[in-house]
């Protein structure tokens, strides 16, 4: 099945979308409070707002969140400012 679109955006309209890179230390964070441990992605939420880039690109999805809880909240959160989130292909063996 070809795609020509997904949803509101039409992948080959050639708009080129701003990334940001996020990443947390796993182990250093994983006990901390919520708004200590991601006062990373906050921060980059208040730029989302902004406008300043529209596509957030993490490594793997335990960095948006330890648990099912934290995953969820942070990914809603992403979309509420508007932004896409990219998850890294895991390398191969």
């Amino acid at each position: 099945m070809p795609h020509k679109i997904n949803g509101h955006f039409p992948w080959e309209s050639g708009k080129k979308m701003r990334a940001a890179a996020y990443y947390r230390d796993l182990d250093a964070t994983r006990f901390l409070p919520y708004e200590e441990k991601f006062s990373g992605l906050l921060g980059l939420w208040e730029e989302a707002k902004k406008g300043e880039f529209e596509v957030v690109v993490v490594a793997s999805p335990e960095i948006l969140g330890d648990d099912y809880e934290e995953l969820v909240e942070n990914l809603r959160r992403c979309a509420e400012v508007g932004l896409l989130v990219a998850i890294a292909e895991k390398k191969a063996g």
